[in-house]
């Protein structure tokens, strides 16, 4: 008897430790954390509220001094911290999720010279805010950041001073920040930097213990936030002047046209379960030695030449295809998860618009690359003005291109 006893305590103790709360740590960061007298909100708050009532899990927040919220999880007293950017100095211990929010990080100076993309043998002097994300990565890239502060209200006034040259934050925060201090401390200068996620860091001893949840976890966070950000409008302009400047002739190339005009004479009898078919094909194939429709595509001189376009702008690129008129891919710079386009917006917006202007979609997250990228849509005509022939689609990683839209219109070559 009392060995049964004993195994029937032990098949209970996974459960047990299952249906116990999760700790989790965080700090106060408007507006992803908001302390409003005792009530903790805020877009992360709201984010986890959802993402842990559809994965029917209980859940603490404490609230910490930062340095202490992750400490605490690389002690095994707590479970996970947020909204945390990825940081080395977490990566023995946690595993970031994906993301629930958003930054938008500038540098803000009264000097009208942008900082170093590195801080190595810069002499600026640079303030931040103790424990920050952006401690974190300026010190990973090299850069002295002294005096460390409390706040971005003390940061705003060394600026006015003098006392620093510069400080990196996220545009909203201080923006927020900047509603509550007078208008002699408002920065003179903001200079783009880079897009930052946001996420929770889970502790790599929960995840031994369920080998499920990060995925379990991940999957509601595309539910529950199902578009994580917007482009501002003088972002979207940007971005369609630097398409314009630098891919707007595409559409013309001879080659090009000459494919899609073939691939249109080959399907113009298709049906719409022949589309299905080729579809179901692709995907297939995908998962198998041989490909012969993925070859067809990938393998052919047009696919060639968009990869050789994609490569010579370092990363300004994510991916590029052009479709036919049924949306099917007639090229690509690389593989891309479904050989039929035509029944998303990004061809159909494009081929059925009824003006001939590039089309842009919404920013989304790319989980493979775990960045930002925007794809810009545009119709291909029949030589001398007639007819929409196909679409050609280039995704355009977001940072990448607000940095270089800073400079691309001073003087600096581009890849031709």
């Amino acid at each position: 008897m009392p060995g049964r006893l004993w195994l029937a305590l032990l098949l209970t103790l996974p459960l047990a430790a299952q249906s116990a709360p999760l700790r989790l740590n965080t700090d106060i960061f408007p507006p992803y954390q908001v302390q409003e007298g005792d009530r903790l909100t805020g877009s992360s708050i709201k984010a986890l509220a959802c993402i842990f009532s559809a994965m029917d899990r209980d859940y603490e927040i404490r609230v910490l001094p930062w340095q202490r919220a992750v400490h605490d999880v690389s002690l095994g007293r707590a479970e996970g911290f947020f909204s945390a950017t990825r940081m080395n100095r977490a990566s023995d211990f946690a595993t970031l999720s994906a993301p629930l929010a958003l930054e938008k990080w500038y540098w803000f100076s009264n000097n009208p010279v942008r900082p170093p993309a590195f801080g190595t043998n810069s002499t600026l002097r640079i303030g931040g805010v103790r424990g920050s994300n952006q401690v974190d990565w300026l010190l990973q890239h090299g850069y002295e950041v002294d005096p460390l502060v409390t706040n971005t209200s003390q940061l705003l006034h060394l600026l006015k001073r003098g006392r620093i040259d510069a400080f990196l934050a996220d545009q909203q925060t201080l923006r927020i920040e900047l509603t509550q201090q007078p208008l002699d401390l408002r920065p003179r200068n903001a200079y783009f930097q880079q897009y930052t996620t946001l996420g929770v860091y889970f502790a790599n001893a929960l995840l031994g213990r369920e080998p499920n949840f990060l995925e379990q976890f991940n999957q509601q966070v595309y539910q529950c936030i199902p578009e994580i950000s917007v482009l501002q409008a003088e972002e979207r302009e940007q971005l369609q002047k630097l398409h314009r400047t630098l891919f707007a002739n595409w559409r013309h190339e001879p080659a090009l046209i000459e494919a899609i005009l073939q691939q249109n004479q080959e399907h113009a009898n298709i049906s719409l379960s022949g589309i299905h078919e080729l579809d179901q094909r692709w995907q297939t194939e995908q998962r198998q030695v041989e490909r012969p429709l993925i070859s067809s595509v990938l393998g052919n001189s047009l696919s060639a030449w968009l990869a050789q376009q994609q490569a010579s702008y370092k990363g300004l690129i994510s991916e590029i295809m052009v479709t036919d008129q049924h949306g099917l891919n007639v090229a690509a710079s690389e593989m891309t998860t479904d050989y039929w386009q035509g029944d998303e917006a990004k061809f159909a917006d494009a081929f059925f618009a009824s003006q001939d202007s590039p089309f842009m979609g919404p920013l989304s997250y790319d989980q493979s690359t775990q960045r930002y990228q925007v794809h810009i849509s545009t119709a291909i005509h029949r030589p001398g003005g007639g007819e929409v022939i196909g679409v050609m689609v280039i995704g355009i990683d977001i940072e990448r291109a607000l940095k270089m839209e800073n400079s691309l219109f001073d003087g600096e070559s581009t890849p031709q």
